[in-house]
């Protein structure tokens, strides 16, 4: 990539970046002696790689639930695949910045490092069952929370837009209340990540009940709200009326994801036959450019696959960060909010436009379709309803024994010993011990979803 001539970002990059690779929401910097062997970053990627929640992506679906394939995605390999794509595309960025890294003593590494923990971190909160989970949940949320509260005599225990907020699950919001609070460090800051980690994982700098959430995404809920901005007031992303911006490195982190999912989710298709190989091999020749000999010299369509998958990625990884880079400093500044960078590739004048949108439609029309996948899906409705059921009401009861309005009963006492130390912790609000509910049933992965299920619904045991 070209160094971008006579642009210095290093006083925005110094709250951006630079301060907030030593700040956590808790102002604790990482100890010496992990700071003289790895970078910050390095850091935060290593406490998101090792925590529990990480490893159950391993067992959550990417798009097509329970596959009996191997070689199709779970959400830990699509994982690996963005913090790959995002590290290139944040060394990249850097590579054009030399003059304000070296006012900084940073190297363009150390960026690729900081996308690439966002990255790491992009999908932890989602559910089982993937985008159908967040629904299902968000579902019998709606449908149910206000009875059970109006049963347990709490219909006027929480205000409207604290019950609001937990009528709707948001993989994005959840992943930040997992990454500050719930995981290894609980209720004492989380994971404890950099606040520039946090911010970059932020894809939507706003909570709930924000009139920007109208559409259904968010970052946060009520319950962070506070450590939010805590967050995007040591990047300087908090203006004075309370509004957050996006961190500029959340388009990164986003156009890693997209990349991936849009790519990977094709070539996913054409290993369950979902797309033909004839087909498949059309439109991802469109990124070959000048590779076709060599592309024409392969002899298996499992080396042909491979092989318009990697170029294509490694085209999108290059203009992608080429695009980034010509808007860095009206990102930077706040001056412009653009769409995703892969939705502006596809609507510009590059070559493979057409075959990138080709794809992107196709997915849609008939990946995220697929009979198969919806079959497992609506039956994730059932079963994660079924689970909530359980859970929901006991933390609530729990609360209301904490507050010596009722005894808990034996029952909802064998309810709470599953949830274990993901229980609420003593003095926790009614909508923290509520949400304490969710979070154990969010967490699951697919296989245990099921199992848990069949256990409690007497089918198995």
């Amino acid at each position: 990539m070209n160094v971008l001539p006579g642009i210095d970002l290093a006083p925005a990059f110094d709250r951006l970046v630079n301060r907030a690779r030593a700040l956590t929401p808790r102002d604790r910097p990482p100890s010496a002696r992990s700071r003289s062997e790895r970078s910050a970053f390095q850091i935060d990627q290593d406490r998101i790689i090792f925590s529990r929640p990480f490893r159950r992506l391993q067992a959550k679906t990417q798009v097509h639930p329970l596959p009996t394939n191997d070689h199709i995605r779970n959400r830990l390999i699509h994982t690996l695949e963005v913090a790959s794509v995002g590290r290139s595309l944040g060394t990249r960025f850097g590579q054009a910045i030399p003059r304000t890294l070296a006012e900084m003593g940073m190297e363009a590494a150390e960026l690729g490092h900081l996308v690439q923990a966002a990255c790491f971190a992009h999908d932890i909160g989602n559910p089982t069952f993937g985008h159908t989970g967040e629904a299902a949940i968000s579902a019998w949320l709606v449908k149910s929370l206000d009875g059970i509260l109006r049963d347990e005599g709490l219909e006027d225990a929480l205000g409207p837009e604290a019950l609001a907020d937990l009528k709707t699950f948001e993989g994005n919001a959840q992943g930040f209340r997992i990454l500050t609070k719930l995981d290894n460090n609980r209720y004492r800051g989380g994971l404890q990540l950099t606040c520039a980690t946090l911010a970059s994982f932020v894809k939507y700098p706003w909570s709930s009940i924000d009139a920007r959430a109208a559409g259904g995404k968010f970052g946060f809920y009520l319950t962070e709200a506070d450590i939010a901005a805590q967050v995007f007031a040591a990047t300087g992303l908090a203006d004075a009326d309370g509004r957050l911006r996006r961190h500029p490195f959340a388009w990164l982190t986003e156009a890693a994801d997209d990349i991936c999912y849009t790519i990977a989710d094709f070539e996913d298709a054409q290993e369950m036959d979902i797309v033909a190989m004839r087909e498949f091999e059309w439109f991802m020749r469109q990124f070959l450019g000048d590779s076709q000999a060599r592309y024409e010299a392969l002899t298996s369509d499992l080396e042909r696959v491979g092989y318009l998958r990697g170029n294509a990625i490694g085209l999108l990884i290059d203009d992608a960060a080429s695009l980034f880079a010509k808007e860095a400093p009206a990102l930077v500044e706040g001056r412009i909010e653009p769409p995703p960078l892969l939705d502006r590739l596809a609507a510009s004048d590059v070559p493979y436009a057409a075959a990138l949108k080709g794809i992107q439609l196709f997915n849609r029309k008939h990946v995220y379709s697929d009979r198969r996948k919806v079959e497992v899906e609506i039956a994730a409705y059932d079963m994660l309803g079924g689970l909530l059921s359980h859970f929901v009401p006991a933390t609530i009861r729990q609360w209301k024994a904490r507050q010596r309005i009722a005894e808990l009963t034996y029952k909802d006492g064998q309810v709470l010993g599953l949830i274990g130390e993901y229980a609420p912790p003593e003095g926790a609000s009614l909508a923290e011990h509520v949400r304490c509910g969710i979070d154990f049933v969010g967490g699951m992965t697919d296989r245990y979803a099921l199992l848990l299920f069949r256990r409690l619904k007497g089918i198995t045991f």
